[in-house]
């Protein structure tokens, strides 16, 4: 089966904790934040310099009309210098807002360069779920958000693995529910920890209807008859 989708498919959808609405704009939408972006690229190949990194080729300034944008041209790679492609951005350095002032953005570079990463970055996969329109359905962002916050609030592995070992070795029925009561909601939510009550609680259960040998006959010639008359 084809890995084309390794990277595609790790962060195509970002936790909407880290994204906001746009506005300012003729179009409406959601942007990533951008050091999340790269806390992003940082997981799938290491800190920047070392597993990705970019090089800007050009940039300049262009007038349109009485708007000015900036823009900006970067050389993006990835796990190897050698993995290369392009990528622009662009911000609107000086223009007229819509009640006639005028407006310096002494940021725009540095907005073209963010852009430019954040559009490199889309095309790795990261955030791609909202570039392809997903995120235009709120019932999906909610979903989204959703699967973030049980994440969020998911118990530790160590804390999961110890509360399936306490569970596995209680000696009763009554031991093993107090166990399970007392276990926090999120750990006796998950199911691992279900898995493994429901199981030992089978096997006690089990146990409890196998008939027990008669310690008598268990014992044998070893018990003595109290009964019987002393012997001379």
């Amino acid at each position: 089966m084809s890995d084309n989708l390794r990277h595609w498919t790790r962060f195509e959808d970002i936790d909407p904790k880290f994204t906001k609405p746009i506005t300012g704009k003729d179009y409406s939408g959601t942007s990533p934040n951008p050091q999340y972006v790269i806390r992003c690229l940082t997981e799938m190949f290491g800190p920047v310099g070392e597993g990705f990194g970019w090089t800007v080729l050009a940039d300049g300034f262009e007038a349109l009309g009485e708007t000015h944008l900036h823009w900006c041209r970067i050389q993006f790679w990835h796990t190897d210098r050698a993995n290369v492609f392009e990528a622009y951005g662009q911000t609107k350095a000086a223009y007229v807002t819509a009640k006639g002032f005028h407006r310096v953005d002494e940021d725009a570079p540095k907005k073209s360069l963010t852009d430019a990463i954040i559009k490199a970055a889309s095309q790795l996969g990261v955030a791609a779920n909202i570039f392809l329109g997903r995120w235009d359905d709120q019932k999906y962002v909610a979903q989204v958000n959703g699967e973030f916050r049980a994440a969020e609030n998911a118990p530790d592995r160590d804390v999961l693995d110890a509360a399936k070992e306490v569970l596995t070795n209680a000696d009763t029925l009554d031991q093993l529910k107090a166990i399970f009561v007392g276990l926090p909601k999120p750990v006796k939510a998950h199911p691992e920890v279900i898995k493994a009550k429901d199981a030992r609680k089978a096997e006690l259960e089990k146990a409890a209807e196998t008939p027990q040998p008669d310690l008598a006959q268990e014992l044998g010639d070893d018990i003595p008859d109290f009964d019987a008359e002393p012997r001379a």
